[in-house]
């Protein structure tokens, strides 16, 4: 099963530090586990919970929606 090591909503990285801490949420599907950062979890919080957004599936935001996001 692969992991994917960085947020796929806002492509930020998930770094040693995070693994021990509980900000970024987990979401386990026939792909693998995808791990989504706090601030995509909290902003996307009805679509994650109800599947209306499927992590794994979600294509990277441009890189000049990236910076503002962050």
């Amino acid at each position: 099963m692969d992991t994917i090591l960085r947020c796929p909503l806002c492509t930020r990285p998930r770094t040693a530090a995070d693994i021990h801490g509980l900000e970024w949420s987990s979401h386990h599907g026939p792909g693998g586990v995808v791990f989504v950062c706090g601030p995509c979890t909290r902003a996307r919080l009805v679509d994650l919970e109800c599947g209306l957004l499927d992590p794994a599936r979600a294509s990277a935001p441009a890189p000049d929606r990236v910076a503002r996001a962050a």
